[in-house]
């Protein structure tokens, strides 16, 4: 038995309120089951209850086992002492706050067999969209509001790590920005390494030589640990920049050309590869972040990624090594970066300034993008759930992986009307 399906019957009152008494006997009756927390507190606020004769407004706290209340360490917390009334599955300790018995429900009398066994049932399922079968059932309606709620919780999630990035680098979001577009340039083969290169190569010191393309690149390379051994003019030209400016900026590289990965990929997506684009976007920006938020449409920031490679690496793929093909970031690789590093930018940014624009920006970049091709959205699409773009795509993925393989089907608006049904 789960809290969620415990706060599910509390919430909903699924079960014989007419004669609920407490463990020690006292007689309960529910005006108000409260308001559901979704933060840190009781489970639900402002409920307000009869206990025999006398009245009572607070909070009201859902546990498996009257225990629970202390070891999650509930009587420690101040939060708590609020509480009118403990609902537990099990009734297995007495529970005192603030010197007094707190008085408990043992819910496991009144609930029906059937509505526990159906709930198992549900939510035992072998497939991870436990819905799946029913979903031609949901509104359209039902299924927007999903969406524009996980949606909104995708990008929640993704403005935290920028807004731990901007903690880390000083407030700066030039360098905050730097740093999220670089992380992403990794992909998820080389995304480690492209992390460390971010970490000891500052956007700062690059920007002062964006005049001088080749030092740009050199510094890039150099720090990625591609330029140790040379192979032609060109890396050996690369070569003696990088180790003019890493005595001049006291730079001490931390990667080395075995900590990327090349292996089973495509010459076009080879790290060099992309630091190569990495390194022509960022010669061809002086501000990353001032040009993201002043963008006006999704062409400005596309202009702004893909930028004109050096003549050396549209005729090759690694150092010394020759390739008929274009080096230039590609359609899908330039959407991904605009979805995983840009767009969760904006809505880190609005959060910080609460200032809803941002966010909207955002929302508004997704929707002009293409919908995301992945295991999960295949999943989706075969259980009939189509993604219009790449905001459905985020929303599903969001959806998928923190209710679904989760199952918190009763913290999900549609799992919750399919169990809230009429048994």
């Amino acid at each position: 038995m789960d809290e969620f399906f415990l706060q599910f019957l509390w919430k909903f009152q699924k079960f014989n309120s007419q004669t609920l008494t407490l463990t020690d006997d006292q007689s309960l009756i529910v005006f108000q089951p409260g308001f559901q927390n979704e933060h840190s507190g009781p489970d639900f606020r402002e409920a307000k209850l009869k206990i025999d004769e006398i009245t009572w407004s607070g909070s009201v706290e859902i546990h498996y086992k009257s225990s629970d209340w202390i070891r999650h360490n509930h009587s420690k917390d101040k939060a708590y002492e609020n509480v009118i009334l403990h609902v537990v599955w099990i009734h297995d300790q007495e529970i005192a706050v603030k010197g007094s018995q707190l008085p408990t429900l043992q819910l496991s009398d009144f609930v029906s067999q059937d509505l526990e066994t159906t709930y198992r049932k549900y939510i035992n399922q072998p497939e991870t969209i436990r819905c799946a079968d029913q979903l031609s059932n949901i509104p359209q309606i039902q299924m927007s509001t999903l969406l524009d709620r996980s949606l909104a919780s995708r990008l929640e999630q993704k403005s935290q790590l920028v807004l731990d990035t901007l903690r880390e680098v000083g407030e700066d979001w030039e360098e905050t920005t730097y740093r999220m577009i670089g992380r992403n340039f990794g992909f998820k083969t080389n995304a480690e390494p492209f992390e460390r290169l971010m970490a000891s190569m500052p956007y700062s010191i690059l920007r002062k030589h964006l005049h001088r393309p080749e030092q740009v690149h050199a510094l890039i390379f150099g720090m990625a640990g591609f330029l140790e051994e040379v192979t032609d003019q060109y890396s050996e030209s690369l070569q003696a920049e990088f180790d003019f400016l890493k005595k001049k900026y006291n730079l001490s590289p931390q990667l080395m050309r075995h900590h990327w990965k090349f292996a089973r990929m495509r010459p076009a997506n080879f790290p060099t590869v992309r630091l190569a684009q990495f390194a022509a976007m960022i010669q061809g920006n002086n501000q990353l972040f001032a040009r993201l938020i002043g963008s006006e449409n999704l062409k400005d920031i596309q202009e702004m990624i893909r930028q004109p490679l050096p003549e050396y690496w549209q005729e090759h793929y690694d150092f010394g090594k020759v390739s008929t093909r274009s080096q230039k970031i590609g359609k899908s690789s330039l959407e991904n970066v605009i979805i995983n590093s840009l767009a969760p930018v904006l809505a880190a940014y609005s959060k910080y300034l609460d200032e809803i624009s941002y966010l909207e920006k955002a929302q508004t970049l997704l929707e002009q993008l293409p919908a995301e091709k992945n295991s999960i959205i295949k999943k989706w699409d075969a259980v009939g759930v189509a993604s219009q773009h790449a905001a459905d795509s985020q929303a599903l993925i969001y959806q998928y992986r923190e209710f679904c393989t989760k199952k918190r089907c009763l913290n999900c608006n549609i799992g919750i009307s399919i169990l809230n049904r009429p048994q």
